[in-house]
């Protein structure tokens, strides 16, 4: 079997690692899922790596690409597990990272947790400088102090790592400059962080925030892309590991790791919306969609309009209340909108403190992971309802290759929640089911309301392990008409890695109101961006590849404190004034509800995404030959609609035929995953192999 091409995609969950393998010559397609390694998540890569080249015979010198997705900084901040790190900042500005916005997510909670800071106090000195707005030196560096500083901060308090966040840095980095430059001269082997390199923003807490977040993470991130890197190598690939970032295109994962790592922390989710939006550009007439990937701990939802999915300058990681606005840590990055709740198939059900059922946010995760999994766990999850529900055939889990045990789910409700309710063990597994699927349902509903779109006339794309078992039940709360499940349903955020364009995300400080702008200064700026974008993607795609540019600005009405981002339409040099009115009062009426008052517009920053529009991905599913029927057999599957549990119909998703309508209700299985159809509905094959399930009238 001859390749000449190749490309490869690992996503790192946290339960599973998912692996994709793509034949560019022909299209052909291959997967593979194995148990996730928390202890060192470059292991699990590595494992699934060699499992699907083993399997397939392909020669790993045929790989000319591998894109990775991973979790591994996000749990840096979520298990506190970072770098011992340091901050400098300007004199008087020390406590910045805990006085944050001075806001309350929550105001009626007396005991409210607030985020404790990744730098304590101690190891946050101040040192004299002053940097006006206007770039006017108010107080020169005192360079010996800085000098005493470093020692203080590596000989005495020991730190790895260094955030450097001085007062307007982000439009000014003299200053900064000057301090990292004496810090490589004195401790080379000292990882340092620069805000206006990471995060050339206005907004001074949320800059230090996201450099600190650099920081912490960056030496982890390093050791781990070393690892990664190597053991790739090891395998006989010659190409350097790609990075997915939270944005949504990718760069080299050694670059990535060097230079900016927290622009890294979200691109297992990002690769996913990512996938959605290809799967909806490819299989639906109106690529509308609401992207569902629910995995083993969370559930990642994300907007899909005209087949992209939005994008967000701000963002957080790290809540000390799960998945509550304002009680994370706020990184400026362009990152993909997602909304994540704590639902997955790892999520832990049990009785709360009012003797009601309640589920998740504490997760099994892959160790010991479900009950059903037969590796320590105890507490029922998901998971585990799903079996006893009929979902999931316990010798059929990953293709056959993990049996599932039923009789120890059973076991483990019975003990655990089912007497304590006082009521029968499927009963309580229907709640589980229906307790998760509630709590997305309320947190989609929301954030529909607050995008102002109206889900109904949404499709819904369901992916991940869990994705495609949940989203019927999910859809029809949400009065959905149309479910999607695309081939390989189960590793869609890998597909996704391949789907994503080689892209850097760049931002430069500009002030001025918009009438007033020096617009040949603003060309030079956006010139300065490409070349450097040029420069950040030659190492992944070489220096004659053909790069595209989109530009935007942020601009608020003079006096406002916050910005909207408004793209930047053409790509020649002239700029529309009239267009930008336009388009800022568009996307204020958007956000705000209301069209923006008839004062100066101001410029705030200048922002470009450098991208190389390299062919689509194309995939051609390898489906059997029709050698009998796809009806695999009949088993007991519960649906509310029919009162409980009813015959149901399980079909082998590889011999089902192209274009045939089948009735549900169904179990439609495949290797990474399976699909359930209830009794309301009819599904179909479509040319592309997605499953698409339309409900009845």
């Amino acid at each position: 079997m001859s390749q000449t091409s190749c490309r490869l995609a690992i996503d790192v969950g946290g339960t599973f690692t998912d692996v994709v393998l793509v034949d560019d010559d022909s299209a052909r397609i291959w997967f593979a899922k194995v148990l996730s390694t928390p202890d060192d998540p470059s292991r699990g890569s590595l494992e699934g790596a060699g499992e699907i080249l083993q399997r397939t015979g392909i020669a790993s010198s045929a790989v000319r690409d591998m894109v990775h997705a991973t979790t591994v900084a996000t749990n840096a901040v979520l298990e506190g597990k970072g770098a011992k790190t340091g901050m400098i900042t300007t004199a008087g500005f020390r406590d910045a990272l805990e006085m944050g916005r001075e806001a309350r997510y929550d105001i009626y909670d007396l005991g409210i947790r607030m985020p404790p800071p990744l730098v304590p106090r101690r190891r946050r000195m101040e040192v004299n400088e002053r940097i006006g707005v206007d770039g006017e030196i108010l107080t020169p560096l005192d360079e010996a102090e800085v000098a005493e500083v470093l020692s203080r901060l590596v000989e005495e308090a020991g730190i790895e790592s260094l955030a450097i966040c001085l007062l307007h840095g982000y439009a000014h980095p003299g200053h900064e400059a000057r301090v990292a430059e004496i810090a490589a001269r004195l401790f080379p082997d000292l990882t340092v962080s620069v805000s206006h390199q990471v995060s050339a923003e206005v907004r001074e807490f949320e800059r230090s925030s996201t450099t600190v977040v650099d920081a912490y993470v960056k030496p982890l991130v390093r050791n781990y892309v070393g690892r990664l890197n190597q053991g790739m190598a090891d395998l006989g690939m010659s190409r350097e590991v790609s990075m997915m970032l939270s944005h949504g295109g990718i760069g080299p994962a050694s670059d990535v790791a060097e230079t900016f790592p927290v622009r890294m922390i979200e691109s297992g989710p990002a690769a996913g919306a990512i996938a959605a939006g290809h799967f909806a550009r490819e299989a639906l007439e109106q690529p509308d969609a609401i992207a569902f990937d629910m995995g083993g701990t969370t559930a990642k939802i994300s907007v899909i309009q005209d087949g992209e999915p939005a994008i967000t300058h701000e963002f957080e990681v790290g809540h000390v209340h799960r998945f509550k606005r304002g009680s994370g840590y706020p990184l400026q990055i362009s990152a993909i909108e997602l909304l994540e709740i704590g639902a997955g198939g790892g999520s832990i059900a049990h009785v709360n403190d009012l003797g009601l059922l309640n589920v998740g946010p504490k997760s099994a995760g892959a160790d010991p992971g479900p009950v059903c999994y037969g590796q320590g766990g105890t507490e029922p999850t998901v998971t585990d309802g799903d079996l006893l529900l009929g979902y999931l055939d316990p010798g059929h889990f990953l293709g056959g290759d993990m049996q599932l045990d039923l009789a120890a789910v059973k076991a483990s409700i019975e003990g655990g929640i089912a007497d304590r309710l006082d009521m029968p063990v499927e009963q309580i597994a229907w709640g589980i089911h229906d307790v998760v699927n509630e709590s997305m349902a309320a947190a989609i509903r929301a954030h529909g309301a607050e995008k102002g779109i109206d889900l109904r006339n949404f499709a819904m794309i369901a992916f991940g392990g869990a994705g495609p078992v949940h989203a019927y039940a999910l859809a029809r709360k949400l009065g959905l008409r149309r479910l999607l499940c695309p081939f390989g349903a189960g590793v869609a955020s890998a597909i996704g890695c391949l789907a994503a364009l080689p892209a850097v995300e760049l931002v430069n400080a500009y002030f001025a109101r918009l009438d007033e702008v020096d617009w040949s200064l603003v060309a030079g700026h956006y010139g300065a961006m490409r070349r450097s974008g040029e420069a950040a993607l030659a190492k992944l795609i070489g220096d004659d590849s053909e790069l595209s540019m989109q530009r935007s600005m942020d601009l608020r009405c003079q006096g406002q404190g916050y910005s909207v981002t408004v793209p930047i339409s053409g790509g020649g040099a002239e700029i529309s004034l009239p267009a930008l009115y336009d388009g800022f009062a568009e996307i204020y009426q958007n956000v705000y509800g209301h069209r923006p008052p008839e004062v100066p517009l101001e410029v705030v920053g200048l922002r470009a995404r450098v991208l190389n529009s390299r062919p689509k991905l194309e995939i051609a599913p390898a489906l059997e030959a029709a050698s009998g029927s796809a009806l695999k057999g009949r088993r007991p599957v519960y649906f509310e609609a029919s009162g409980g549990y009813v015959e149901t119909a399980v079909y082998d998703r590889y011999q089902l035929p192209l274009g045939e309508i089948f009735r549900g209700p169904a179990i439609i299985e495949e290797r990474e995953t399976s699909i359930v159809a209830g009794p309301d509905t009819s599904f179909h094959l479509d040319p592309a192999a997605n499953v698409i399930i339309d409900f009845k009238e």
